[in-house]
């Protein structure tokens, strides 16, 4: 009987625990649109944009805007800008 009030305990912090975790994991704060814009543009990349928009029975709604993720231009095949350097004098 002793064995099974430990196996209890241990399950129940196990769940706490984990329950901890996944909500924390929800608070993390999702970038704006701007924000992801200009981190993409700091990476030299081009940031994907995904719409989602709902339909319901009344008709669909409106579109959404959400940041996908940021693509490099080598995934295009395009030869980043080189640096710009200095005239001589």
């Amino acid at each position: 009987m002793r064995r099974r009030g430990k196996d209890i305990v241990k399950t129940a912090s196990v769940a706490i625990v984990a329950l901890g975790v996944l909500m924390l994991a929800g608070c993390q704060q999702k970038l704006t649109m701007e924000e992801a814009q200009m981190r993409c543009e700091k990476q030299g990349g081009l940031l994907v944009v995904v719409y989602t928009q709902k339909i319901t029975v009344s008709g669909p709604g409106e579109q959404v805007a959400s940041p996908g993720d940021c693509v490099g231009t080598d995934k295009f095949g395009v030869a980043p800008a080189p640096p710009e350097t200095p005239p001589a004098n």
